[in-house]
Protein backbone atom coordinates (compact mmCIF):
# COMPACT_ATOMS: atom_id res chain seq x y z
CA UNK A 1 0.00 0.00 0.00
CA UNK A 2 1.40 3.40 -0.96
CA UNK A 3 0.59 6.51 1.02
CA UNK A 4 3.31 8.91 -0.11
CA UNK A 5 0.84 11.28 -1.67
CA UNK A 6 -0.92 11.65 1.69
CA UNK A 7 2.12 12.73 3.72
CA UNK A 8 1.72 16.45 3.00
CA UNK A 9 1.12 18.51 6.11
CA UNK A 10 -2.37 19.78 6.79
CA UNK A 11 -2.93 23.49 7.31
CA UNK A 12 -2.12 25.11 10.63
CA UNK A 13 -4.75 25.96 13.21
CA UNK A 14 -6.43 29.31 12.52
CA UNK A 15 -5.18 32.17 14.66
CA UNK A 16 -7.16 32.98 17.79
CA UNK A 17 -8.82 29.57 18.13
CA UNK A 18 -8.95 27.37 21.19
CA UNK A 19 -9.39 24.07 19.38
CA UNK A 20 -6.80 22.34 21.58
CA UNK A 21 -8.73 23.35 24.68
CA UNK A 22 -11.96 22.09 23.07
CA UNK A 23 -10.30 18.75 22.28
CA UNK A 24 -9.22 18.25 25.88
CA UNK A 25 -12.58 19.30 27.33
CA UNK A 26 -14.42 17.11 24.82
CA UNK A 27 -12.49 13.96 25.71
CA UNK A 28 -12.69 14.53 29.46
CA UNK A 29 -16.37 15.51 29.16
CA UNK A 30 -17.31 12.23 27.50
CA UNK A 31 -15.93 10.31 30.47
CA UNK A 32 -17.64 12.68 32.90
CA UNK A 33 -20.94 12.17 31.04
CA UNK A 34 -20.47 8.40 31.16
CA UNK A 35 -20.01 8.56 34.92
CA UNK A 36 -22.92 10.96 35.41
CA UNK A 37 -25.21 8.86 33.23
CA UNK A 38 -24.54 5.77 35.31
CA UNK A 39 -24.77 7.73 38.55
CA UNK A 40 -28.11 9.38 37.80
CA UNK A 41 -29.80 6.76 35.65
CA UNK A 42 -28.14 3.58 36.89
CA UNK A 43 -28.21 1.15 34.00
CA UNK A 44 -31.24 2.77 32.33
CA UNK A 45 -29.91 3.00 28.80
CA UNK A 46 -32.01 5.77 27.20
CA UNK A 47 -31.06 8.54 29.62
CA UNK A 48 -27.43 7.47 29.68
CA UNK A 49 -27.29 7.44 25.89
CA UNK A 50 -28.85 10.91 25.63
CA UNK A 51 -26.34 12.35 28.08
CA UNK A 52 -23.46 10.62 26.33
CA UNK A 53 -24.71 11.73 22.91
CA UNK A 54 -24.79 15.36 24.08
CA UNK A 55 -21.24 15.06 25.40
CA UNK A 56 -20.06 13.63 22.07
CA UNK A 57 -21.64 16.14 19.67
CA UNK A 58 -21.36 19.49 21.51
CA UNK A 59 -18.10 20.49 19.72
CA UNK A 60 -20.19 20.76 16.55
CA UNK A 61 -21.51 24.05 17.99
CA UNK A 62 -17.96 25.30 18.53
CA UNK A 63 -16.98 24.55 14.94
CA UNK A 64 -20.23 26.04 13.64
CA UNK A 65 -20.05 29.28 15.64
CA UNK A 66 -16.31 29.74 16.18
CA UNK A 67 -13.48 30.83 13.91
CA UNK A 68 -12.56 27.29 12.89
CA UNK A 69 -13.70 25.66 9.69
CA UNK A 70 -16.95 23.70 10.09
CA UNK A 71 -16.51 21.77 6.85
CA UNK A 72 -13.45 19.50 7.19
CA UNK A 73 -10.68 19.48 4.64
CA UNK A 74 -11.13 16.87 1.95
CA UNK A 75 -9.48 13.48 2.25
CA UNK A 76 -7.68 11.61 -0.56
CA UNK A 77 -9.92 9.55 -2.82
CA UNK A 78 -8.93 6.19 -1.33
CA UNK A 79 -9.60 7.33 2.24
CA UNK A 80 -12.90 8.92 1.23
CA UNK A 81 -13.87 5.68 -0.45
CA UNK A 82 -13.03 3.76 2.72
CA UNK A 83 -15.25 6.04 4.81
CA UNK A 84 -18.11 5.76 2.31
CA UNK A 85 -17.86 1.97 2.25
CA UNK A 86 -17.91 1.80 6.03
CA UNK A 87 -20.88 4.17 6.19
CA UNK A 88 -22.85 2.28 3.55
CA UNK A 89 -22.12 -1.14 5.06
CA UNK A 90 -23.08 0.10 8.53
CA UNK A 91 -26.27 1.76 7.24
CA UNK A 92 -27.35 -1.36 5.37
CA UNK A 93 -26.65 -3.58 8.36
CA UNK A 94 -28.59 -1.16 10.60
CA UNK A 95 -31.59 -1.35 8.25
CA UNK A 96 -31.54 -5.16 8.50
CA UNK A 97 -30.79 -5.18 12.24
CA UNK A 98 -33.20 -6.90 14.65
CA UNK A 99 -32.86 -3.75 16.78
CA UNK A 100 -32.92 -1.26 13.93
CA UNK A 101 -33.66 1.82 16.05
CA UNK A 102 -30.77 1.13 18.41
CA UNK A 103 -28.42 0.35 15.51
CA UNK A 104 -29.40 3.54 13.70
CA UNK A 105 -28.92 5.65 16.82
CA UNK A 106 -25.45 4.31 17.45
CA UNK A 107 -24.54 4.66 13.77
CA UNK A 108 -25.58 8.33 13.72
CA UNK A 109 -23.52 8.95 16.85
CA UNK A 110 -20.52 7.12 15.33
CA UNK A 111 -20.73 9.10 12.08
CA UNK A 112 -20.92 12.31 14.14
CA UNK A 113 -17.75 11.19 15.92
CA UNK A 114 -16.02 10.59 12.59
CA UNK A 115 -17.12 14.04 11.34
CA UNK A 116 -15.74 15.61 14.52
CA UNK A 117 -12.47 13.72 14.10
CA UNK A 118 -12.13 15.25 10.62
CA UNK A 119 -13.02 18.70 11.99
CA UNK A 120 -10.41 18.49 14.72
CA UNK A 121 -7.75 17.30 12.30
CA UNK A 122 -8.62 20.14 9.93
CA UNK A 123 -8.02 22.72 12.66
CA UNK A 124 -5.35 21.26 14.94
CA UNK A 125 -1.64 21.85 14.61
CA UNK A 126 1.12 20.33 16.74
CA UNK A 127 0.95 22.81 19.67
CA UNK A 128 -2.86 22.62 19.81
CA UNK A 129 -2.74 18.82 19.74
CA UNK A 130 -0.27 18.88 22.61
CA UNK A 131 -2.41 21.30 24.60
CA UNK A 132 -5.49 19.14 24.12
CA UNK A 133 -3.70 16.01 25.30
CA UNK A 134 -2.43 17.81 28.42
CA UNK A 135 -5.89 19.10 29.34
CA UNK A 136 -7.44 15.69 28.76
CA UNK A 137 -4.79 13.96 30.88
CA UNK A 138 -5.04 16.37 33.82
CA UNK A 139 -8.85 16.66 33.92
CA UNK A 140 -9.52 12.96 33.45
CA UNK A 141 -6.93 12.03 36.07
CA UNK A 142 -8.99 14.06 38.54
CA UNK A 143 -12.14 12.22 37.47
CA UNK A 144 -10.46 8.82 37.75
CA UNK A 145 -9.01 9.54 41.19
CA UNK A 146 -12.42 10.75 42.41
CA UNK A 147 -14.10 7.66 40.97
CA UNK A 148 -11.51 5.37 42.58
CA UNK A 149 -12.00 7.11 45.94
CA UNK A 150 -15.75 6.56 45.71
CA UNK A 151 -15.85 3.07 44.22
CA UNK A 152 -12.91 1.06 45.50
CA UNK A 153 -13.59 -1.69 48.03
CA UNK A 154 -10.53 -3.64 49.22
CA UNK A 155 -10.52 -7.17 47.87
CA UNK A 156 -12.57 -6.32 44.75
CA UNK A 157 -11.65 -4.95 41.34
CA UNK A 158 -11.99 -1.19 40.94
CA UNK A 159 -15.34 -0.67 39.22
CA UNK A 160 -17.07 -3.53 41.00
CA UNK A 161 -17.41 -1.66 44.28
CA UNK A 162 -20.54 0.34 43.36
CA UNK A 163 -20.98 -1.29 39.94
CA UNK A 164 -21.01 2.02 38.09
CA UNK A 165 -18.45 1.05 35.47
CA UNK A 166 -16.96 -2.23 34.35
CA UNK A 167 -13.34 -2.59 35.60
CA UNK A 168 -12.15 -3.15 32.03
CA UNK A 169 -13.80 0.14 30.96
CA UNK A 170 -11.97 1.96 33.74
CA UNK A 171 -8.73 0.31 32.57
CA UNK A 172 -9.46 1.28 28.95
CA UNK A 173 -9.93 4.96 29.86
CA UNK A 174 -6.95 4.96 32.22
CA UNK A 175 -4.67 3.65 29.47
CA UNK A 176 -5.28 6.65 27.22
CA UNK A 177 -4.89 9.06 30.16
CA UNK A 178 -1.56 7.49 31.12
CA UNK A 179 -0.24 7.80 27.57
CA UNK A 180 -1.66 11.30 27.04
CA UNK A 181 0.23 12.40 30.16
CA UNK A 182 3.42 11.96 28.11
CA UNK A 183 2.48 15.30 26.52
CA UNK A 184 3.34 17.06 29.80
CA UNK A 185 6.89 18.32 29.36
CA UNK A 186 7.62 19.04 33.03
CA UNK A 187 8.81 15.73 34.46
CA UNK A 188 7.55 16.30 38.02
CA UNK A 189 4.03 17.18 36.87
CA UNK A 190 4.05 14.29 34.43
CA UNK A 191 4.84 11.82 37.20
CA UNK A 192 2.20 13.38 39.48
CA UNK A 193 -0.39 12.58 36.79
CA UNK A 194 0.96 9.20 35.66
CA UNK A 195 1.50 7.73 39.13
CA UNK A 196 -2.14 7.64 40.30
CA UNK A 197 -3.38 6.56 36.88
CA UNK A 198 -0.91 3.66 36.76
CA UNK A 199 -2.11 2.54 40.19
CA UNK A 200 -5.73 2.77 39.05
CA UNK A 201 -4.91 0.41 36.17
CA UNK A 202 -3.47 -2.02 38.71
CA UNK A 203 -6.58 -1.75 40.90
CA UNK A 204 -8.83 -2.65 37.96
CA UNK A 205 -6.90 -5.93 37.53
CA UNK A 206 -7.31 -5.40 33.79
CA UNK A 207 -4.48 -7.35 32.22
CA UNK A 208 -5.26 -6.07 28.73
CA UNK A 209 -5.06 -2.46 29.95
CA UNK A 210 -1.77 -3.10 31.72
CA UNK A 211 -0.21 -4.68 28.61
CA UNK A 212 -1.57 -1.93 26.33
CA UNK A 213 -0.19 0.77 28.65
CA UNK A 214 3.25 -0.83 28.80
CA UNK A 215 3.42 -1.38 25.02
CA UNK A 216 2.13 2.11 24.23
CA UNK A 217 4.53 3.76 26.68
CA UNK A 218 7.43 1.73 25.30
CA UNK A 219 6.61 2.79 21.73
CA UNK A 220 6.39 6.46 22.69
CA UNK A 221 9.79 6.35 24.39
CA UNK A 222 11.28 4.38 21.49
CA UNK A 223 10.01 6.86 18.89
CA UNK A 224 11.34 9.82 20.86
CA UNK A 225 14.73 8.23 21.40
CA UNK A 226 14.89 7.31 17.72
CA UNK A 227 13.94 10.84 16.64
CA UNK A 228 16.74 12.23 18.80
CA UNK A 229 19.25 9.78 17.35
CA UNK A 230 19.76 7.92 20.61
CA UNK A 231 21.16 4.37 20.47
CA UNK A 232 17.77 2.70 20.73
CA UNK A 233 19.13 -0.82 20.23
CA UNK A 234 21.42 -0.39 23.21
CA UNK A 235 18.60 0.83 25.43
CA UNK A 236 16.37 -2.06 24.37
CA UNK A 237 19.14 -4.60 24.82
CA UNK A 238 19.99 -3.38 28.31
CA UNK A 239 16.31 -3.33 29.31
CA UNK A 240 15.80 -6.89 28.03
CA UNK A 241 18.87 -8.18 29.85
CA UNK A 242 17.70 -6.56 33.08
CA UNK A 243 14.19 -7.98 32.64
CA UNK A 244 15.51 -11.49 31.97
CA UNK A 245 17.91 -11.30 34.89
CA UNK A 246 15.24 -10.13 37.34
CA UNK A 247 12.84 -12.81 36.07
CA UNK A 248 15.41 -15.57 36.53
CA UNK A 249 16.40 -14.47 40.03
CA UNK A 250 12.99 -13.36 41.33
CA UNK A 251 10.63 -15.26 39.02
CA UNK A 252 8.55 -16.83 41.77
CA UNK A 253 8.21 -13.56 43.66
CA UNK A 254 7.17 -11.71 40.50
CA UNK A 255 4.60 -14.35 39.62
CA UNK A 256 3.09 -14.19 43.11
CA UNK A 257 2.82 -10.38 42.90
CA UNK A 258 1.20 -10.54 39.48
CA UNK A 259 -1.08 -13.36 40.59
CA UNK A 260 -2.21 -11.27 43.55
CA UNK A 261 -3.26 -8.33 41.38
CA UNK A 262 -4.27 -10.08 38.15
CA UNK A 263 -5.61 -13.47 39.32
CA UNK A 264 -3.38 -15.48 37.00
CA UNK A 265 -4.19 -18.77 38.73
CA UNK A 266 -7.85 -18.11 39.58
CA UNK A 267 -10.38 -20.55 38.18
CA UNK A 268 -12.55 -17.82 36.63
CA UNK A 269 -9.81 -15.48 35.33
CA UNK A 270 -6.63 -17.56 35.25
CA UNK A 271 -4.70 -19.27 32.47
CA UNK A 272 -7.11 -22.21 32.37
CA UNK A 273 -10.27 -20.08 32.06
CA UNK A 274 -10.19 -19.78 28.25
CA UNK A 275 -9.37 -16.06 28.25
CA UNK A 276 -11.89 -15.59 31.08
CA UNK A 277 -14.53 -17.44 29.09
CA UNK A 278 -14.07 -15.28 26.03
CA UNK A 279 -13.06 -18.12 23.71
CA UNK A 280 -16.62 -19.44 23.65
CA UNK A 281 -17.95 -15.95 22.90
CA UNK A 282 -15.41 -15.59 20.08
CA UNK A 283 -16.62 -18.85 18.52
CA UNK A 284 -20.26 -17.72 18.58
CA UNK A 285 -19.39 -14.31 17.17
CA UNK A 286 -17.52 -15.96 14.31
CA UNK A 287 -20.63 -18.05 13.64
CA UNK A 288 -22.67 -14.85 13.41
CA UNK A 289 -20.31 -13.60 10.73
CA UNK A 290 -20.34 -16.89 8.81
CA UNK A 291 -24.15 -16.75 8.66
CA UNK A 292 -24.17 -13.06 7.60
CA UNK A 293 -20.84 -12.45 5.80
CA UNK A 294 -21.86 -9.57 3.50
CA UNK A 295 -24.02 -7.14 5.46
CA UNK A 296 -23.58 -8.44 9.01
CA UNK A 297 -26.18 -8.73 11.75
CA UNK A 298 -26.56 -5.00 12.40
CA UNK A 299 -24.46 -2.18 13.76
CA UNK A 300 -24.16 -2.67 17.56
CA UNK A 301 -26.60 -5.59 17.31
CA UNK A 302 -24.42 -8.64 17.92
CA UNK A 303 -24.97 -8.43 21.69
CA UNK A 304 -28.69 -9.04 21.22
CA UNK A 305 -28.12 -12.16 19.13
CA UNK A 306 -25.09 -13.70 20.80
CA UNK A 307 -25.93 -16.80 22.82
CA UNK A 308 -22.70 -17.45 24.68
CA UNK A 309 -22.10 -14.16 26.50
CA UNK A 310 -23.19 -10.54 26.87
CA UNK A 311 -20.85 -9.51 24.02
CA UNK A 312 -18.11 -10.87 21.79
CA UNK A 313 -15.32 -9.37 23.96
CA UNK A 314 -13.36 -8.86 20.74
CA UNK A 315 -13.66 -5.64 18.76
CA UNK A 316 -12.43 -7.18 15.52
CA UNK A 317 -14.89 -10.08 15.55
CA UNK A 318 -17.69 -7.75 16.65
CA UNK A 319 -17.04 -5.40 13.71
CA UNK A 320 -16.83 -8.32 11.30
CA UNK A 321 -20.10 -9.80 12.55
CA UNK A 322 -21.95 -6.47 12.68
CA UNK A 323 -21.06 -4.80 9.36
CA UNK A 324 -19.82 -7.71 7.27
CA UNK A 325 -16.59 -8.23 5.41
CA UNK A 326 -16.83 -5.08 3.24
CA UNK A 327 -17.33 -2.74 6.18
CA UNK A 328 -14.61 -4.54 8.14
CA UNK A 329 -12.06 -4.23 5.31
CA UNK A 330 -12.87 -0.52 5.02
CA UNK A 331 -12.10 -0.12 8.73
CA UNK A 332 -8.83 -2.05 8.36
CA UNK A 333 -7.76 0.20 5.48
CA UNK A 334 -8.53 3.38 7.44
CA UNK A 335 -6.64 2.10 10.49
CA UNK A 336 -3.56 1.09 8.49
CA UNK A 337 -3.58 4.42 6.65
CA UNK A 338 -3.93 6.36 9.91
CA UNK A 339 -1.06 4.46 11.52
CA UNK A 340 1.14 5.20 8.51
CA UNK A 341 0.41 8.92 8.77
CA UNK A 342 1.11 8.90 12.51
CA UNK A 343 4.39 7.11 11.85
CA UNK A 344 5.29 9.77 9.29
CA UNK A 345 4.30 12.56 11.68
CA UNK A 346 6.32 11.08 14.53
CA UNK A 347 9.47 11.49 12.41
CA UNK A 348 8.87 15.17 11.57
CA UNK A 349 10.63 17.80 13.67
CA UNK A 350 7.54 19.76 14.76
CA UNK A 351 4.71 17.29 15.39
CA UNK A 352 6.72 14.30 16.56
CA UNK A 353 6.11 15.03 20.25
CA UNK A 354 2.32 14.63 20.06
CA UNK A 355 2.27 12.18 17.16
CA UNK A 356 4.48 9.69 19.00
CA UNK A 357 1.85 9.68 21.76
CA UNK A 358 -0.99 9.03 19.31
CA UNK A 359 0.96 6.24 17.60
CA UNK A 360 1.63 4.53 20.92
CA UNK A 361 -1.99 5.00 21.96
CA UNK A 362 -3.30 3.51 18.71
CA UNK A 363 -1.13 0.40 19.01
CA UNK A 364 -2.18 0.00 22.63
CA UNK A 365 -5.83 0.45 21.64
CA UNK A 366 -5.54 -2.18 18.91
CA UNK A 367 -4.21 -4.59 21.53
CA UNK A 368 -7.08 -3.72 23.85
CA UNK A 369 -9.57 -4.35 21.05
CA UNK A 370 -8.65 -8.05 21.17
CA UNK A 371 -10.56 -8.22 24.47
CA UNK A 372 -12.88 -5.19 24.34
CA UNK A 373 -16.41 -5.09 22.94
CA UNK A 374 -15.89 -2.68 20.04
CA UNK A 375 -13.19 -1.48 17.66
CA UNK A 376 -14.97 1.63 16.35
CA UNK A 377 -16.73 3.35 19.22
CA UNK A 378 -17.59 6.82 20.54
CA UNK A 379 -18.67 5.86 24.04
CA UNK A 380 -15.40 6.60 25.83
CA UNK A 381 -12.50 9.06 25.42
CA UNK A 382 -9.97 6.37 24.49
CA UNK A 383 -12.03 5.24 21.50
CA UNK A 384 -12.70 8.85 20.48
CA UNK A 385 -9.00 9.72 20.65
CA UNK A 386 -8.28 6.64 18.53
CA UNK A 387 -10.78 7.91 15.95
CA UNK A 388 -9.20 11.37 15.94
CA UNK A 389 -5.78 9.77 15.52
CA UNK A 390 -6.61 7.57 12.52
CA UNK A 391 -9.36 9.50 10.69
CA UNK A 392 -7.23 12.28 9.29
CA UNK A 393 -6.63 14.08 6.03
CA UNK A 394 -2.83 13.90 6.10
CA UNK A 395 0.19 14.05 8.37
CA UNK A 396 0.05 16.74 11.03
CA UNK A 397 1.68 20.11 10.53
CA UNK A 398 4.19 21.32 13.08
CA UNK A 399 4.33 25.07 13.64
CA UNK A 400 7.81 24.98 15.13
CA UNK A 401 10.70 26.29 13.07
CA UNK A 402 13.69 24.04 12.55
CA UNK A 403 15.85 26.62 14.26
CA UNK A 404 13.70 26.43 17.34
CA UNK A 405 13.93 22.66 17.66
CA UNK A 406 15.98 21.59 20.68
CA UNK A 407 19.43 20.23 20.05
CA UNK A 408 19.03 16.45 19.71
CA UNK A 409 22.45 15.90 21.23
CA UNK A 410 21.89 18.14 24.25
CA UNK A 411 22.01 16.26 27.58
CA UNK A 412 19.00 18.31 28.73
CA UNK A 413 16.81 16.79 26.00
CA UNK A 414 16.15 13.47 27.69
CA UNK A 415 13.00 11.74 26.54
CA UNK A 416 11.61 11.60 30.05
CA UNK A 417 11.62 15.35 30.57
CA UNK A 418 11.71 17.58 27.52
CA UNK A 419 11.55 21.35 28.06
CA UNK A 420 8.84 23.59 26.69
CA UNK A 421 9.12 24.54 23.04
CA UNK A 422 10.02 28.20 22.51
CA UNK A 423 7.56 28.74 19.66
CA UNK A 424 4.17 27.63 20.81
CA UNK A 425 1.64 28.16 18.07
CA UNK A 426 -1.64 30.02 18.20
CA UNK A 427 -4.37 30.66 20.73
Amino acid sequence: MRFQEEEDFVDAAPRGTQVGLVLGLWLAGVFAASLAGRWEAGHEETRSMLLLGTAVIWPLLYFAMGRCSFVPQSMPIAATGGLILFGMASALSSFMSPVALRSTGYLVLTLAGIWLALQFNSNLDAPQYERGLKIFAILTTGLLVGFAWYDYVPGTRLGNGKNLLNPNTVGLVSTSVLLAAMSIRTLALRLVVMGPVAWIIVLTSSRAAAIAAIVGLGLIIWLRLRARRRPVIWFVGIALMLAVGVTIVYGTVLFNILDRFYSLSAADRGFSSGATGRVEAWKWTWELFVRNPVIGVGFRAHEFILKADSSSHNGYLATLAEVGVIGFLAVVFLVVRGLHLLWAGSRKSGPRFSQSILFGLCIGYLLLAIFERYLINVGNPTSLLFLVAIIRQGALEGSFDEADEPDPESPDELVVGEPEERVYGHG
